[in-house]
């Protein structure tokens, strides 16, 4: 299994295709495999490419929603709890309009998920140890 981007070095992910190529439902999916896989950084550099596309809509804050959560989950991996909260707070409010769900996210377990690693990054600085937190599987296009 491939290792997300260790912080301190320069990204050098590259995810298949070049943008704007694939339907924004494939790059959303193909995201949400990464992120469901632990690579969070490339994640949130999947769901970036849709983002753009989506200028000037208003679900354009979902997707902040879901692409701050993913570089929260990347800075818990990196052990930089303090960004973790910070970034993963947003994350949060960003996706709380888009409740119960939106294009194929849970986003209630999402955003309890979000909740309950920011308590344990607060509880890990608190405590200074290594936070443990468990992240829910998106699972977007499941059984395709």
């Amino acid at each position: 299994m491939a290792t997300t981007r260790k912080r301190g070095r320069k990204p050098d992910f590259h995810p298949g295709w070049e943008p704007n190529t694939l339907p924004e439902e494939e790059v959303l999916r193909r995201g949400g495999q990464l992120f469901d896989d632990g690579m969070y950084w490339e994640a949130h550099e999947v769901w970036e490419e849709v983002w753009r596309r989506r200028t000037g809509r208003p679900d354009r804050d979902f997707l902040k929603g879901i692409i701050q959560g993913a570089a929260g989950m990347w800075h818990v991996t990196q052990g930089n709890y303090k960004g973790a909260v910070s970034v993963m707070g947003r994350a949060v409010e960003y996706l709380e309009p888009y409740r119960p769900a939106r294009e194929g996210i849970d986003v209630e377990a999402l955003s309890r998920a979000l909740r309950a690693a920011v308590a344990e990054c607060e509880l890990a600085l608190a405590e200074h140890r290594e936070a443990r937190v468990d992240m829910i599987k998106l699972r977007l296009g499941a059984g395709s």
